[in-house]
Protein backbone atom coordinates (compact mmCIF):
# COMPACT_ATOMS: atom_id res chain seq x y z
CA UNK A 1 0.00 0.00 0.00
CA UNK A 2 2.85 2.53 1.01
CA UNK A 3 4.67 1.44 -2.38
CA UNK A 4 1.18 1.75 -4.19
CA UNK A 5 1.04 5.14 -2.91
CA UNK A 6 4.42 6.55 -3.12
CA UNK A 7 4.21 5.44 -7.26
CA UNK A 8 0.56 8.02 -7.32
CA UNK A 9 3.20 10.61 -5.81
CA UNK A 10 5.83 10.12 -8.03
CA UNK A 11 3.42 10.49 -11.06
CA UNK A 12 1.58 13.54 -9.96
CA UNK A 13 5.05 15.53 -9.66
CA UNK A 14 6.21 14.41 -13.07
CA UNK A 15 2.81 15.78 -14.33
CA UNK A 16 3.02 19.12 -12.80
CA UNK A 17 6.50 19.19 -14.01
CA UNK A 18 5.77 18.83 -17.52
CA UNK A 19 2.48 21.11 -17.20
CA UNK A 20 5.13 23.83 -15.77
CA UNK A 21 7.39 23.03 -18.56
CA UNK A 22 4.69 23.98 -21.10
CA UNK A 23 3.58 26.31 -19.90
CA UNK A 24 7.04 28.43 -19.41
CA UNK A 25 7.63 27.43 -23.57
CA UNK A 26 4.62 29.37 -24.56
CA UNK A 27 5.39 32.32 -22.41
CA UNK A 28 9.07 32.10 -24.57
CA UNK A 29 7.10 32.44 -27.46
CA UNK A 30 4.61 34.68 -27.09
CA UNK A 31 5.56 37.03 -24.93
CA UNK A 32 8.30 39.71 -23.72
CA UNK A 33 11.82 38.41 -22.74
CA UNK A 34 13.21 38.55 -19.22
CA UNK A 35 15.02 41.69 -18.91
CA UNK A 36 19.23 40.52 -18.12
CA UNK A 37 22.46 42.43 -17.28
CA UNK A 38 23.90 41.25 -20.58
CA UNK A 39 23.91 44.63 -23.30
CA UNK A 40 21.86 44.25 -26.06
CA UNK A 41 22.80 44.61 -29.38
CA UNK A 42 21.06 46.30 -32.21
CA UNK A 43 22.10 47.10 -36.10
CA UNK A 44 22.13 51.29 -36.49
CA UNK A 45 19.78 53.61 -37.51
CA UNK A 46 20.08 55.80 -40.43
CA UNK A 47 18.21 58.76 -40.45
CA UNK A 48 17.77 60.43 -44.22
CA UNK A 49 18.37 64.13 -44.70
CA UNK A 50 14.79 65.78 -45.69
CA UNK A 51 17.33 68.46 -47.24
CA UNK A 52 19.00 65.70 -49.41
CA UNK A 53 16.09 63.77 -50.43
CA UNK A 54 14.68 66.97 -52.15
CA UNK A 55 17.61 69.33 -53.56
CA UNK A 56 21.41 68.54 -52.81
CA UNK A 57 23.15 71.70 -51.36
CA UNK A 58 24.58 74.44 -53.47
CA UNK A 59 27.95 73.92 -52.16
CA UNK A 60 28.31 70.49 -53.39
CA UNK A 61 29.40 71.87 -56.50
CA UNK A 62 33.20 71.41 -57.05
CA UNK A 63 34.32 73.94 -59.69
CA UNK A 64 37.31 72.70 -61.95
CA UNK A 65 38.56 75.94 -62.27
CA UNK A 66 41.74 74.58 -64.20
CA UNK A 67 39.33 72.99 -66.84
CA UNK A 68 37.87 75.74 -68.26
CA UNK A 69 38.12 79.07 -66.79
CA UNK A 70 35.69 80.48 -69.54
CA UNK A 71 33.06 78.78 -67.73
CA UNK A 72 33.06 81.42 -64.63
CA UNK A 73 32.25 84.53 -64.11
CA UNK A 74 32.56 87.05 -60.71
CA UNK A 75 29.14 87.35 -58.84
CA UNK A 76 27.85 91.03 -59.36
CA UNK A 77 29.02 93.26 -56.55
CA UNK A 78 26.79 96.36 -55.49
CA UNK A 79 28.87 99.49 -57.08
CA UNK A 80 30.89 101.64 -54.95
CA UNK A 81 29.32 105.34 -56.40
CA UNK A 82 25.90 104.05 -57.37
CA UNK A 83 24.27 103.16 -54.54
CA UNK A 84 25.22 104.25 -51.10
CA UNK A 85 26.96 107.61 -52.22
CA UNK A 86 24.18 109.18 -54.11
CA UNK A 87 25.28 112.43 -53.77
CA UNK A 88 28.73 111.86 -54.83
CA UNK A 89 27.18 110.64 -58.18
CA UNK A 90 28.60 112.89 -60.86
CA UNK A 91 26.69 113.05 -63.86
CA UNK A 92 29.56 115.25 -64.93
CA UNK A 93 32.83 113.75 -64.56
CA UNK A 94 36.24 113.47 -66.10
CA UNK A 95 38.58 111.35 -65.69
CA UNK A 96 42.31 110.58 -66.96
CA UNK A 97 45.03 107.99 -66.93
CA UNK A 98 48.48 107.20 -68.86
CA UNK A 99 49.20 103.72 -70.35
CA UNK A 100 52.69 102.25 -71.47
CA UNK A 101 54.71 99.41 -72.79
CA UNK A 102 57.27 97.77 -70.47
CA UNK A 103 60.22 97.55 -72.21
CA UNK A 104 63.09 97.39 -69.39
CA UNK A 105 64.61 100.00 -71.35
CA UNK A 106 64.06 103.73 -71.82
CA UNK A 107 62.58 103.19 -75.11
CA UNK A 108 58.47 102.93 -74.98
CA UNK A 109 55.50 103.41 -76.17
CA UNK A 110 53.60 105.84 -73.74
CA UNK A 111 49.54 107.15 -74.38
CA UNK A 112 47.76 109.76 -72.15
CA UNK A 113 44.39 109.99 -72.16
CA UNK A 114 41.51 111.82 -70.76
CA UNK A 115 37.62 110.90 -70.51
CA UNK A 116 34.80 113.11 -69.53
CA UNK A 117 31.20 113.66 -69.78
CA UNK A 118 29.22 116.56 -69.67
CA UNK A 119 25.50 116.94 -67.67
CA UNK A 120 22.74 115.03 -69.90
CA UNK A 121 25.55 113.74 -72.34
CA UNK A 122 25.08 109.80 -72.90
CA UNK A 123 28.55 109.71 -74.19
CA UNK A 124 31.70 110.01 -72.96
CA UNK A 125 34.80 112.11 -75.23
CA UNK A 126 38.05 110.35 -75.08
CA UNK A 127 40.99 112.90 -75.87
CA UNK A 128 44.45 110.64 -76.29
CA UNK A 129 48.25 111.06 -77.12
CA UNK A 130 51.06 108.78 -78.09
CA UNK A 131 54.22 109.66 -77.91
CA UNK A 132 57.71 107.65 -78.18
CA UNK A 133 59.80 108.00 -75.29
CA UNK A 134 63.59 107.13 -75.24
CA UNK A 135 67.17 108.22 -75.43
CA UNK A 136 70.26 107.45 -77.26
CA UNK A 137 67.88 106.35 -80.19
CA UNK A 138 68.98 105.99 -83.73
CA UNK A 139 66.87 105.34 -86.12
CA UNK A 140 64.89 105.98 -89.47
CA UNK A 141 61.12 106.81 -90.13
CA UNK A 142 58.91 103.61 -89.18
CA UNK A 143 55.10 104.09 -89.32
CA UNK A 144 52.82 102.77 -86.55
CA UNK A 145 49.05 102.32 -85.78
CA UNK A 146 47.04 103.05 -82.81
CA UNK A 147 43.87 101.26 -82.43
CA UNK A 148 40.93 102.51 -80.33
CA UNK A 149 38.07 100.62 -80.06
CA UNK A 150 38.44 99.45 -83.68
CA UNK A 151 39.14 103.11 -85.40
CA UNK A 152 42.37 103.02 -86.64
CA UNK A 153 44.87 105.83 -86.25
CA UNK A 154 48.39 106.08 -88.35
CA UNK A 155 51.41 107.54 -87.94
CA UNK A 156 55.23 108.08 -88.62
CA UNK A 157 57.88 108.48 -86.23
CA UNK A 158 60.51 110.89 -87.32
CA UNK A 159 64.20 109.94 -87.65
CA UNK A 160 65.72 109.86 -84.73
CA UNK A 161 69.33 110.53 -83.55
CA UNK A 162 70.01 111.22 -80.23
CA UNK A 163 73.33 110.89 -77.95
CA UNK A 164 71.58 112.71 -74.97
CA UNK A 165 71.29 110.49 -71.68
CA UNK A 166 68.27 112.93 -70.76
CA UNK A 167 65.08 110.71 -71.59
CA UNK A 168 62.49 113.05 -74.28
CA UNK A 169 59.14 112.15 -75.45
CA UNK A 170 58.00 112.95 -78.64
CA UNK A 171 54.02 113.41 -79.08
CA UNK A 172 53.11 111.67 -82.83
CA UNK A 173 49.07 110.96 -82.87
CA UNK A 174 46.57 112.70 -81.11
CA UNK A 175 43.00 111.23 -81.43
CA UNK A 176 39.65 111.79 -80.37
CA UNK A 177 36.81 109.23 -80.22
CA UNK A 178 33.38 109.31 -78.59
CA UNK A 179 31.78 106.12 -76.81
CA UNK A 180 27.90 105.57 -76.06
CA UNK A 181 28.04 106.21 -71.87
CA UNK A 182 24.55 107.10 -69.97
CA UNK A 183 24.07 107.60 -66.79
CA UNK A 184 24.77 104.48 -64.38
CA UNK A 185 26.63 102.79 -67.40
CA UNK A 186 29.82 102.00 -67.23
CA UNK A 187 32.50 100.70 -70.14
CA UNK A 188 35.56 99.90 -71.20
CA UNK A 189 37.92 101.63 -74.26
CA UNK A 190 41.07 98.97 -76.10
CA UNK A 191 44.01 100.65 -77.22
CA UNK A 192 46.24 98.68 -79.06
CA UNK A 193 49.24 100.16 -80.67
CA UNK A 194 52.15 98.69 -83.26
CA UNK A 195 55.23 100.73 -84.11
CA UNK A 196 57.22 99.05 -86.65
CA UNK A 197 60.68 99.84 -84.87
CA UNK A 198 63.18 97.37 -86.11
CA UNK A 199 66.65 97.81 -84.06
CA UNK A 200 68.58 97.45 -80.80
CA UNK A 201 68.40 99.48 -78.12
CA UNK A 202 70.26 99.44 -74.49
CA UNK A 203 70.69 95.44 -75.17
CA UNK A 204 67.39 94.75 -76.34
CA UNK A 205 66.54 93.83 -79.79
CA UNK A 206 63.11 95.20 -81.55
CA UNK A 207 61.35 93.38 -84.89
CA UNK A 208 58.43 96.11 -83.39
CA UNK A 209 56.74 97.78 -80.37
CA UNK A 210 53.30 96.40 -79.08
CA UNK A 211 51.10 98.19 -76.50
CA UNK A 212 47.93 96.61 -75.27
CA UNK A 213 45.56 98.44 -72.93
CA UNK A 214 42.08 98.73 -71.14
CA UNK A 215 41.09 102.12 -69.82
CA UNK A 216 37.34 101.72 -67.55
CA UNK A 217 34.94 104.25 -68.27
CA UNK A 218 32.24 105.54 -66.00
CA UNK A 219 31.29 108.10 -63.58
CA UNK A 220 32.00 105.25 -60.37
CA UNK A 221 35.67 105.74 -61.33
CA UNK A 222 35.48 109.05 -60.54
CA UNK A 223 33.58 108.55 -57.38
CA UNK A 224 36.12 106.32 -55.49
CA UNK A 225 36.31 106.52 -51.42
CA UNK A 226 38.80 108.74 -50.86
CA UNK A 227 41.06 106.34 -48.73
CA UNK A 228 41.46 102.33 -48.22
CA UNK A 229 43.24 100.48 -46.04
CA UNK A 230 42.86 96.97 -45.17
CA UNK A 231 44.46 94.88 -42.50
CA UNK A 232 46.15 91.62 -43.39
CA UNK A 233 48.89 89.80 -41.41
CA UNK A 234 52.31 89.08 -43.35
CA UNK A 235 53.78 86.61 -44.51
CA UNK A 236 57.72 86.54 -44.60
CA UNK A 237 58.74 84.56 -47.49
CA UNK A 238 62.14 83.82 -46.09
CA UNK A 239 63.96 81.88 -44.93
CA UNK A 240 61.81 78.80 -46.41
CA UNK A 241 61.03 80.76 -49.80
CA UNK A 242 64.14 83.78 -50.79
CA UNK A 243 63.04 83.69 -54.49
CA UNK A 244 59.20 83.21 -54.19
CA UNK A 245 57.23 86.92 -53.66
CA UNK A 246 55.00 86.36 -55.82
CA UNK A 247 53.79 82.95 -54.39
CA UNK A 248 54.36 84.11 -50.77
CA UNK A 249 51.64 87.49 -51.79
CA UNK A 250 49.53 85.11 -52.89
CA UNK A 251 48.92 83.13 -49.49
CA UNK A 252 48.98 86.53 -47.83
CA UNK A 253 45.66 86.65 -49.68
CA UNK A 254 44.22 83.77 -49.49
CA UNK A 255 44.80 83.63 -45.57
CA UNK A 256 43.56 87.30 -45.66
CA UNK A 257 40.12 85.90 -47.29
CA UNK A 258 40.21 83.55 -44.40
CA UNK A 259 42.05 80.05 -45.49
CA UNK A 260 44.79 78.67 -43.76
CA UNK A 261 47.49 78.21 -45.85
CA UNK A 262 51.45 78.60 -45.69
CA UNK A 263 53.41 79.55 -48.69
CA UNK A 264 55.54 76.38 -48.57
CA UNK A 265 52.66 74.12 -48.89
CA UNK A 266 51.49 76.93 -52.19
CA UNK A 267 54.62 76.70 -53.59
CA UNK A 268 55.56 72.83 -53.14
CA UNK A 269 52.07 71.40 -54.07
CA UNK A 270 50.65 74.01 -56.78
CA UNK A 271 53.41 76.36 -58.15
CA UNK A 272 54.26 74.54 -61.39
CA UNK A 273 57.83 75.13 -61.80
CA UNK A 274 60.61 75.14 -64.61
CA UNK A 275 64.26 75.53 -65.51
CA UNK A 276 65.38 78.96 -66.26
CA UNK A 277 66.44 79.83 -69.60
CA UNK A 278 63.91 77.07 -71.20
CA UNK A 279 60.70 77.91 -69.49
CA UNK A 280 58.33 81.26 -70.48
CA UNK A 281 57.59 82.88 -67.25
CA UNK A 282 54.07 83.51 -68.73
CA UNK A 283 53.55 79.62 -68.09
CA UNK A 284 55.21 78.51 -64.94
CA UNK A 285 57.76 79.52 -62.25
CA UNK A 286 61.71 80.07 -62.92
CA UNK A 287 62.94 77.32 -60.94
CA UNK A 288 62.34 76.64 -57.36
CA UNK A 289 61.57 79.43 -55.01
CA UNK A 290 63.12 77.70 -52.17
CA UNK A 291 66.55 77.71 -54.15
CA UNK A 292 68.28 81.78 -53.62
CA UNK A 293 69.98 83.07 -56.43
CA UNK A 294 68.59 79.61 -58.55
CA UNK A 295 65.34 80.86 -59.17
CA UNK A 296 63.94 83.99 -60.72
CA UNK A 297 59.80 83.92 -60.15
CA UNK A 298 56.54 84.30 -62.36
CA UNK A 299 54.46 86.45 -63.98
CA UNK A 300 50.37 87.17 -63.26
CA UNK A 301 48.94 83.82 -65.27
CA UNK A 302 50.99 81.83 -63.59
CA UNK A 303 49.90 83.05 -59.98
CA UNK A 304 45.97 82.74 -61.65
CA UNK A 305 46.97 79.09 -62.20
CA UNK A 306 48.26 78.19 -58.86
CA UNK A 307 45.56 79.99 -57.19
CA UNK A 308 42.43 78.67 -59.20
CA UNK A 309 44.22 74.96 -58.54
CA UNK A 310 44.14 75.30 -54.88
CA UNK A 311 41.09 76.83 -54.63
CA UNK A 312 39.52 74.42 -56.82
CA UNK A 313 41.20 71.47 -54.10
CA UNK A 314 39.32 73.83 -51.43
CA UNK A 315 35.91 73.94 -53.33
CA UNK A 316 35.76 77.38 -52.95
CA UNK A 317 33.50 79.64 -54.86
CA UNK A 318 36.60 82.08 -55.07
CA UNK A 319 38.21 82.36 -58.08
CA UNK A 320 41.10 84.57 -59.09
CA UNK A 321 41.21 86.94 -61.82
CA UNK A 322 43.77 88.55 -64.19
CA UNK A 323 43.67 92.15 -64.70
CA UNK A 324 46.59 92.79 -66.66
CA UNK A 325 46.50 95.58 -69.13
CA UNK A 326 43.93 97.47 -67.28
CA UNK A 327 45.14 101.09 -66.55
CA UNK A 328 45.16 101.96 -62.82
CA UNK A 329 42.07 103.34 -62.26
CA UNK A 330 40.81 99.83 -62.51
CA UNK A 331 42.76 98.52 -59.90
CA UNK A 332 41.94 101.16 -57.25
CA UNK A 333 37.67 100.60 -58.18
CA UNK A 334 39.12 97.05 -57.35
CA UNK A 335 40.58 98.16 -53.79
CA UNK A 336 37.55 100.44 -53.30
CA UNK A 337 34.73 97.15 -53.93
CA UNK A 338 37.25 95.21 -51.05
CA UNK A 339 39.54 93.64 -53.43
CA UNK A 340 43.37 93.80 -52.62
CA UNK A 341 45.50 93.06 -55.33
CA UNK A 342 48.40 91.14 -55.83
CA UNK A 343 51.22 93.00 -57.93
CA UNK A 344 54.16 93.18 -59.65
CA UNK A 345 56.74 95.98 -59.28
CA UNK A 346 60.34 95.77 -58.41
CA UNK A 347 62.42 95.59 -55.29
CA UNK A 348 62.45 98.62 -53.22
CA UNK A 349 61.03 100.30 -56.08
CA UNK A 350 64.46 101.11 -58.06
CA UNK A 351 64.48 101.09 -61.74
CA UNK A 352 64.30 98.14 -63.86
CA UNK A 353 66.79 96.86 -65.97
CA UNK A 354 66.74 93.60 -68.30
CA UNK A 355 68.54 90.16 -67.75
CA UNK A 356 70.21 88.23 -70.97
CA UNK A 357 67.35 87.19 -72.95
CA UNK A 358 66.26 83.15 -73.77
CA UNK A 359 63.68 82.11 -76.39
CA UNK A 360 60.82 79.90 -76.07
CA UNK A 361 58.94 78.43 -78.68
CA UNK A 362 60.43 81.06 -81.13
CA UNK A 363 59.52 84.25 -78.65
CA UNK A 364 62.31 86.14 -77.09
CA UNK A 365 61.68 86.54 -73.50
CA UNK A 366 63.52 89.38 -71.54
CA UNK A 367 63.49 88.96 -67.93
CA UNK A 368 62.96 92.06 -65.46
CA UNK A 369 64.87 93.04 -62.86
CA UNK A 370 64.98 93.25 -59.81
CA UNK A 371 61.43 92.41 -59.99
CA UNK A 372 59.16 91.82 -56.84
CA UNK A 373 55.23 90.69 -55.98
CA UNK A 374 53.57 92.59 -53.31
CA UNK A 375 49.83 92.87 -52.27
CA UNK A 376 48.36 96.21 -52.64
CA UNK A 377 46.61 96.94 -49.47
CA UNK A 378 45.40 100.65 -49.35
CA UNK A 379 45.12 104.08 -50.75
CA UNK A 380 44.85 107.60 -50.22
CA UNK A 381 43.98 109.73 -52.71
CA UNK A 382 44.35 113.23 -50.62
CA UNK A 383 47.65 112.12 -49.83
CA UNK A 384 48.83 110.18 -53.02
CA UNK A 385 50.27 107.17 -51.52
CA UNK A 386 49.45 103.58 -51.76
CA UNK A 387 50.31 100.95 -48.60
CA UNK A 388 51.92 97.53 -50.02
CA UNK A 389 52.11 94.72 -47.79
CA UNK A 390 55.39 92.96 -48.98
CA UNK A 391 56.59 89.67 -48.38
CA UNK A 392 60.13 91.31 -47.75
CA UNK A 393 59.26 93.77 -45.05
CA UNK A 394 58.15 93.30 -41.17
CA UNK A 395 56.13 96.21 -41.94
CA UNK A 396 53.77 97.70 -43.75
CA UNK A 397 55.06 99.84 -47.01
CA UNK A 398 54.02 103.47 -48.08
CA UNK A 399 55.10 104.48 -51.45
CA UNK A 400 54.00 107.86 -53.44
CA UNK A 401 51.53 106.74 -56.38
CA UNK A 402 53.54 108.00 -59.02
CA UNK A 403 56.58 106.09 -57.97
CA UNK A 404 54.21 102.94 -57.53
CA UNK A 405 52.09 103.41 -60.87
CA UNK A 406 55.62 104.21 -63.03
CA UNK A 407 57.18 100.85 -61.15
CA UNK A 408 53.69 98.94 -61.86
CA UNK A 409 53.57 100.29 -65.39
CA UNK A 410 56.90 99.14 -66.18
CA UNK A 411 56.24 95.74 -64.74
CA UNK A 412 53.36 95.50 -67.47
CA UNK A 413 50.50 96.42 -65.29
CA UNK A 414 50.29 93.24 -63.62
CA UNK A 415 47.35 92.31 -60.67
CA UNK A 416 45.58 89.30 -59.65
CA UNK A 417 42.41 89.64 -57.77
CA UNK A 418 40.41 86.75 -55.75
CA UNK A 419 36.85 87.50 -56.62
CA UNK A 420 33.71 84.93 -55.45
CA UNK A 421 32.35 83.10 -58.97
CA UNK A 422 29.73 81.08 -60.25
CA UNK A 423 29.02 79.10 -63.23
CA UNK A 424 27.82 80.87 -66.36
CA UNK A 425 24.05 81.03 -66.80
CA UNK A 426 23.77 79.81 -63.08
Amino acid sequence: MKQHTKSIIIRLLLLLSAIFLISCGEKAVSGTPETTDAPITTAPVTEKSTTQETEPYETEHVYDFTTDPALYEAIPEEEYGLSENAEKKPCAFELEGTLRTATGTSLNIIVEWNASRNEGEDFVTINLDLAIEHKAIYSTNYLGIMTVNGEDFYFMSPYYEYSSSRLTREWLCPATVTVPCAYGEDTYVDISVKWDYVGKHEGRSYENLCLEGRIPIGEKYAALKTDINYEMENILQRPELPEGCEVTSLAILLNYLGFDVAHTYLADNYLEQGEVGKTSFYEMNLGNPREEGKSWGCYAPVIVKTANKYLADMKSYYRAYDYTGYDVSELYYQLSLGHPAIVWVTMDFAEPYLKKPWTVNGEKLYWKYPLHCVVISGYDMEKGTVTITDPLKTNLVTVDMETFELRWKQMESQAVVLKMSKLIGE
